[in-house]
């Protein structure tokens, strides 16, 4: 079974390392600290582990395959002094890096900008489909 949190470790390492992120955003771990500053300065991107599940499958012939699936959330948090459209654009370049980072991601999903109160901040969030399969 793949470790959701190992998973977010090497999301949050991907993006570090194409540097598509400057000083004015953070990749971070949802929870992390204890909560975002009200309000934020500054654009965050969240991770957390959704689902985690592991299964097994019969094709008919005797073959069984172990299959583990993982949803990762992906919450982008923006200032109230920046556009969503944009901020929309960063996040899906941001998606797409992760999903280039690692062949076993099937898929992303994005939703609609939204306001946060909590954060006083507009949001943005997203899910990482994580899958492998493997003969037993």
């Amino acid at each position: 079974m793949q470790s959701a949190t190992a998973l977010i470790d090497s999301f949050i390492k991907a993006i570090g390392d194409s540097e598509i992120l400057n000083n004015s955003c953070q990749a971070i771990r949802a929870y992390e600290n204890k909560s975002l500053p009200v309000p934020i300065k500054k654009t965050y991107f969240s991770f957390s582990a959704e689902e985690n599940k592991l299964y097994f499958s019969d094709d008919g012939n005797g073959n069984k395959s172990e299959i583990n699936s993982v949803k990762i959330s992906v919450s982008c948090f923006i200032p109230l002094t920046l556009s969503p459209a944009l901020i929309y654009t960063l996040t899906e370049t941001v998606m797409t890096v992760l999903m280039n980072s690692n062949e076993n991601i099937i898929g992303i999903s994005l939703g609609k900008a939204e306001y946060d109160s909590d954060v006083d901040a507009f949001r943005i969030k997203g899910i990482l489909h994580f899958q492998t399969e493997k003969i037993i």
